[in-house]
């Protein structure tokens, strides 16, 4: 795979719904498109506490940018608060390999607490702890990050970025 690829930014707080969309938005395009999980790299992988030098920060934009080398659409996702990931994620926007489109999920705290009620990680963490990582309106300078609020289905939203992005769901696919 060469070529032009598609860079999907999805950010916002802790269980506004990012990695759902992502999963969904991966499942109808197919084989082709990579997701890019902040929690992943940071939390899994490299066992990280959040900050402003995190060695998750370059892994996430190299990561990005092998993916987007060798032709794949890439999903990035997570809280990706601007102050420590402001300047990789303009590094990312401005890549030559692609367009890239940035979605802020805009929901006030008691959504996100309830949401999280809903995930299997609900017992990793306490609401207590969400609100203290809670950054509304955490948006970036350097682009019109486009808002999705707490009304948007799952489906609208999902609609709404394959509206914007005007990228067909792969034809030629990848073997397993």
């Amino acid at each position: 795979m060469t070529g032009s690829s598609t860079l999907i930014v999805l950010r916002g707080n802790s269980g506004s719904g990012k990695s759902t969309v992502a999963r969904a938005l991966r499942a109808q395009y197919g084989y082709g498109m990579a997701w890019v999980e902040q929690d992943y790299l940071r939390r899994i992988l490299l066992r990280e506490r959040e900050g402003p030098d995190g060695v998750n920060i370059g892994l996430i934009e190299t990561n990005v940018d092998y993916a987007r080398a060798h032709g794949y659409h890439v999903i990035l996702e997570g809280i990706l608060y601007h102050k420590n990931y402001g300047e990789m994620l303009q590094r990312l926007k401005n890549s030559p390999h692609g367009p890239a489109y940035f979605y802020y999920f805009d929901l006030p705290f008691d959504e996100t607490v309830h949401r999280h009620a809903t995930r299997p990680q609900a017992q990793e963490f306490t609401p207590d702890e969400m609100r203290s990582w809670f950054a509304p309106q955490d948006l970036l300078p350097f682009v019109d990050e486009r808002l999705i609020t707490q009304d948007a289905s799952l489906q609208d939203t999902v609609n709404r970025i394959w509206a914007d992005i005007q990228l067909l769901p792969a034809h030629e696919h990848l073997s397993e």
